[in-house]
């Protein structure tokens, strides 16, 4: 039995049924429920705010659970919920001051975080190190990718930047694109209190 005061027991150990329907945020580290609120969490993910995932009945985290998020069981303890915070956003620290580098085998590296990109991945993966948190733009990427002949199409750069951007999510990275611009390469914690446009 909790030896805390009744009145300092968070909401979410109230029935399920009578939890709230919003939960707030944490230190940049938005809090959601799972599955209900699925769709949030692919905006969050694309714009590299972290999350907690609050679950709830008998549902199992997802299976692409990414690095810059986790997840607690409804109901929990207002201490567990805290701790689940602090544990995300030392992680999310240490892994913003990791070096992130591509080596020559096209392995992009993030402290022991690694993936493989194939070569047109590699060199728009490039490019974007290159000028980190500056905005790369198209024409720039599409001579990296083309320099002796035009694209093979219009959106032949978006589709380079749509795998590349799956493959750096579990990295805790985000390539936004900056529209009538480029690109521009973030890391996960630097949106931390940023505001979803």
């Amino acid at each position: 039995m909790s030896t805390q005061p009744e009145s300092e027991l968070p909401e979410s150990q109230l029935p399920e049924s009578q939890q709230p329907e919003s939960l707030p945020g944490f230190d940049g580290i938005e809090l959601l429920r799972w599955p209900e609120q699925d769709l949030a969490r692919r905006s969050l993910l694309r714009a590299g705010i972290p999350r907690l995932l609050v679950l709830s009945g008998n549902s199992q985290p997802p299976e692409d659970l990414c690095f810059d998020e986790d997840w607690i069981r409804a109901p929990y303890r207002l201490a567990d919920l805290q701790a689940r915070v602090r544990r995300l956003a030392k992680s999310m620290s240490e892994q913003s001051a990791t070096e992130l580098w591509l080596d020559d085998h096209r392995v992009l590296h993030r402290g022991s975080h690694t993936v493989v990109l194939t070569a047109f991945e590699a060199v728009v993966a490039a490019a974007l190190l290159a000028k980190p948190g500056e905005i790369v733009t198209r024409s720039a990427v599409e001579q990296s990718l083309w320099p002796d002949q035009p694209a093979p199409g219009p959106r032949a750069v978006d589709a380079v930047v749509y795998r590349l951007r799956g493959h750096c999510r579990g990295l805790g990275l985000t390539i936004t694109t900056v529209r009538g611009e480029g690109f521009l390469l973030r890391t996960a914690a630097s949106h931390r209190g940023e505001q979803l446009g």
